[in-house]
C-alpha cells in the first residue's frame, strides 16, 4: 500500500516550480486547474460561433495572445552579446566588460515582432538571429496549439455532459450556414484583408456573392 509523505516537493518541467506539499495538496491544484479550463470553455461556447468545432481567426488571434504571454512566463526572454557577429549568452561571458558589445534580448515579444515575410528575409540575412527567433516561434506555436486543443476537448466534454445541449440540437443546418454568412466568413475575410492576403475588393464580391446565395437557398 502506498502513502504519501508531507514533504513539499518541487514539480518543474518549465522555468516556473510547482510546489507540491501532498497527493492530496496536489489534487486539489489539479482539481482547480480542472475548474478553470471548463470554465474558460464554456466562456468560449457561449462567446465564438462554432466553438470547439470551428474558431474565427480574430476568436484564436486572441486566444493565441493569452498563450503567448504566459509561455513568455514560462520561457523568459534570453540575452545575447553579439561577439563577432556571434550570438553568446549573455550570462555564459562571466565578469567580462560587455557595457560596449551588442545587446539584443530574444523572447516571444521579439520573435513575433517580425512579419512572416520579414522572418523569411532574416534566413538568407542573419542566419544565426533567424535560428534563435526560429526556436522560440516554434516552440510556443506548438504550446499555443496544444493549450487550444486542451480547451477544445474541454468543450466537447461539456457539450457531451449536457451543457448546451439543447442549443446545439436546435440549430439546424440553415442556422449554421446564416451564423456562418453572418459571422465567421467575414471576419475571417476582413481579417485576412487587414493583413494584405487579399485585396480589399473581396469583401464587396462576398456580399454580393452571399445576397445571390440566399436568392437561390431562400428560393
Amino acid at each position: 500500500m502506498s502513502t504519501s509523505r508531507n514533504t513539499a516537493k518541487a514539480v518543474s518541467t518549465t522555468a516556473t516550480a510547482v510546489f507540491i506539499n501532498s497527493l492530496r495538496d496536489g489534487a486539489y491544484r489539479q482539481a482547480g486547474a480542472t475548474q478553470t479550463i471548463e470554465s474558460v470553455a464554456q466562456y468560449c461556447i457561449e462567446s465564438v460561433a462554432g466553438f470547439p468545432e470551428t474558431i474565427s481567426t480574430e476568436a484564436k488571434d486572441e486566444l493565441y495572445g493569452g498563450y503567448r504571454m504566459k509561455f513568455n512566463e514560462l520561457k523568459p526572454a534570453k540575452s545575447y552579446a553579439v561577439v563577432n557577429g556571434n550570438y553568446v549568452i549573455l550570462e555564459t561571458l562571466g565578469d567580462q566588460d560587455v557595457s560596449k558589445v551588442e545587446q539584443i534580448t530574444i523572447g516571444v515579444e521579439f520573435a513575433y515582432s517580425y512579419t512572416n515575410q520579414e522572418f523569411g528575409k532574416l534566413k538568407d540575412e542573419n542566419p544565426q538571429l533567424h535560428s534563435l527567433i526560429k526556436i522560440v516561434r516554434e516552440t510556443c506555436s506548438t504550446y499555443c496549439s496544444n493549450r487550444l486543443g486542451d480547451l477544445k476537448r474541454a468543450a466537447k466534454r461539456l457539450l457531451n455532459n449536457g451543457k448546451d445541449r439543447e442549443r446545439t440540437a436546435n440549430k439546424t443546418f440553415g442556422d449554421y450556414v446564416n451564423e456562418w454568412l453572418k459571422d465567421t466568413a467575414p471576419t475571417r475575410l476582413k481579417n485576412a484583408i487587414a493583413r494584405g492576403n487579399n485585396p480589399q475588393g473581396d469583401m464587396e464580391r462576398f456580399n454580393n456573392a452571399v445576397i445571390a446565395f440566399k436568392v437561390k437557398w431562400n428560393g
